[in-house]
C-alpha cells in the first residue's frame, strides 16, 4: 500500500475541526501521515488538534505564527514522506471513499494527479449545486487537457483539495518538493498546480468532497489585502499557461479578467472606493477573451458587461441584486 502525506493548513477552524475530524477517521486508507499546520489560532484549534494528534500516532501538528495558508502548507510540506500528496481544508469535508478512490486512480491509470467532483454547500442559504457540471465522464488527458478541465467555469477548479498527487510531480529539478508562493494568499493552489510537473490528470467525476462556501471565507466577503494577491496569482498562472495550447492561454486569460471583475464588484458592494481604484486599472486586461470565451455561459457574460456601470455608478443595491440574482464563482 503506497503512503500518502495529507497536508492540511489550520486557522481558526474550531467550529468546523471536528466534522472534519470525523472525516479523516473515516477514511479507508492505512498507510497514511497526517500533517496539521495550524497558522497560529487564536480560538481551541490548536488544542483540538493537539488532543487529536494524542490518539491517532499518524498525526502530527506543526505550528508557527500567521503568515498565510501558502506558508502553512510549506511547513507541512517539509515532512511529507508520502508516495502520493494531498491536501484537505480543515472547514469542509472529505467523503469517506475520498483517499482511496483517488490513490486507486493513480494506480490504474498511472497518472501524475487525480482529481475528483466536489458538492458545494452554501452555508447561509443551505443551497448546494457541485462541479464538474452534470454528465461528464471519467478522463486522463495530458497537462493542456488538465488546464482546460481546471480552468473552465464548469470544471474542477484550480484548488487543491479535490487532488492527489504522485510525488514525483510535485518534485522539482533539484530534488526537493516545490513550494507554494508564500506572496499569494488567493489562487495559491492553482499559480502551484500549473507549476508542478504534472504531464497526466486523470478526472473523476464523483462528488467525493463537500466544499462549504461560508461568507467569511477566503474566496468570499469582503476584499482584503491577502485578497488582493490573487490578481498576482492569476498573472502567473497565464504566464505558465503561455507554454501552452492557444486555447488554454486564453481560458487562462478569460479567469483573470473573471477574477479581477469578481474582486471588484465586493469591493464596490462593500463601498471600499481603495480597493476599487487599486482594481480599476486591471478591468481592460484580457477583456475580449473574456467577452469571446465560449467556457462562459450567456449569463455570466451579461452579468460581466453590467458590472461596469455598476461600478461607475457605484450603486451598492443593485449589485447585491445582481449578485444574488446572477451568481457565478
Amino acid at each position: 500500500m503506497k503512503r500518502i502525506s495529507l497536508i492540511i493548513p489550520v486557522f481558526n477552524a474550531e467550529t468546523y475541526l471536528p466534522a472534519f475530524l470525523e472525516a479523516l477517521d473515516g477514511q479507508d486508507w492505512e498507510n497514511l501521515q497526517i500533517l496539521f499546520s495550524d497558522d497560529d489560532s487564536t480560538d481551541g484549534s490548536l488544542a483540538l488538534l493537539r488532543e487529536y494528534a494524542a490518539r491517532e500516532p499518524r498525526a502530527t501538528v506543526i505550528t508557527g505564527e500567521n503568515l498565510g495558508v501558502s506558508l502553512a502548507r510549506n511547513r507541512a510540506l517539509e515532512l511529507a514522506d508520502g508516495d502520493y500528496i494531498g491536501f484537505l481544508d480543515a472547514d469542509d469535508v472529505p467523503e469517506p471513499d475520498y483517499l482511496r478512490t483517488l490513490a486507486n486512480v493513480l494506480e490504474e491509470t498511472g497518472a501524475d494527479m487525480a482529481c475528483c467532483g466536489f458538492t458545494r454547500i452554501y452555508v447561509a442559504s443551505g443551497v448546494s449545486d457541485g462541479l464538474p457540471a452534470q454528465g461528464a465522464a471519467p478522463r486522463t488527458v495530458d497537462r493542456d487537457g488538465m488546464a482546460r478541465l481546471l480552468l473552465r467555469p464548469d470544471g474542477y477548479t484550480t484548488v487543491v483539495w479535490n487532488k492527489l498527487f504522485r510525488r514525483e510531480a510535485l518534485t522539482g529539478e533539484d530534488g526537493a518538493l516545490i513550494r507554494f508562493d508564500e506572496t499569494l494568499h488567493i489562487v495559491e493552489d492553482g499559480e502551484f498546480i500549473f507549476r508542478s510537473r504534472v504531464r497526466t490528470a486523470a478526472f473523476l467525476p464523483d462528488r467525493l468532497y463537500r466544499y462549504f462556501v461560508r461568507s467569511g471565507g477566503a474566496m468570499y466577503g469582503g476584499v482584503t489585502d491577502r485578497k488582493l494577491t490573487e490578481p498576482d496569482a492569476r498573472k502567473k498562472i497565464v504566464k505558465h499557461a503561455e507554454a501552452m495550447a492557444p486555447d488554454v492561454l486564453d481560458l487562462a486569460k478569460m479567469k483573470y479578467q473573471k477574477g479581477v471583475r469578481d474582486l471588484m464588484f465586493h469591493a464596490v458592494i462593500s463601498g471600499d472606493g481603495k480597493k476599487v481604484r487599486h482594481l480599476l486599472p486591471e478591468l481592460n486586461t484580457y477583456r475580449r477573451e473574456l467577452f469571446v470565451s465560449p467556457a462562459l455561459s450567456r449569463k455570466e457574460k451579461l452579468k460581466y458587461r453590467i458590472y461596469r456601470p455598476i461600478i461607475a455608478w457605484n450603486l451598492r443595491r443593485t449589485g447585491a441584486f445582481l449578485m444574488a440574482r446572477f451568481g457565478g464563482h
